[in-house]
């Protein structure tokens, strides 16, 4: 009988050991089997809502280096303009609401609505450069009128490339 007990025991441990092995090499493979989800960038959702709103993505890029060096900050200088392309608030909330958007004062927001706002610029000015103008000093201005800052940051920008 304790042959019988001792070989039953041992039998039941080998087989907890094969349970185990069972259980680690089934944590493995499910461990294994994650997927990794990658993040755009923002320069990829920024060239996919320019080609939704069909707005050249180069001169957003350019518009977005000038603005911020595309780092999503809040103005230091006291100002109300937020993200990287530095949308004020007002004109955020006026198209925030009119493109039905949600979630709040999110980076790809900012940028739906930076890209849609100069979207109307361009559709009320009929240039990229009044349009560009426009989106820093609320309308446009001719050149002649312009402050050395002006400009300065409309020189930064080769409109050749974008008004035909």
């Amino acid at each position: 009988m304790v042959i019988a007990i001792v070989a039953t025991s041992f039998v039941n441990r080998q087989n907890d050991k094969k349970n185990e092995t069972v259980a680690v090499k089934t944590t493995t493979v499910i461990k294994q089997a994650k997927v990794e989800v990658k993040s755009k960038s923002v320069f990829e959702v920024a060239d996919s809502l320019c080609q939704e709103a069909g707005v050249p993505f180069l001169l957003v890029k350019e518009i977005g280096q000038n603005e911020s060096g595309w780092r999503y900050v809040t103005n230091t200088n006291g100002g109300t303009d937020h993200g990287d392309l530095q949308v004020i608030d007002a004109t955020y909330w006026y198209w925030y609401n009119k493109l039905e958007l949600e979630g709040g004062k999110t980076r790809r927001n900012y940028l739906k609505v930076a890209i849609y706002y100069l979207k109307n610029l361009h559709n009320r000015y009929g240039s990229w450069e009044k349009a560009r103008f426009a989106y820093g000093r609320g309308h446009w201005r001719s050149p002649d009128t312009w402050t050395a800052l002006e400009t300065k940051f409309m020189g930064k920008i080769d409109f050749t490339k974008y008004d035909n």
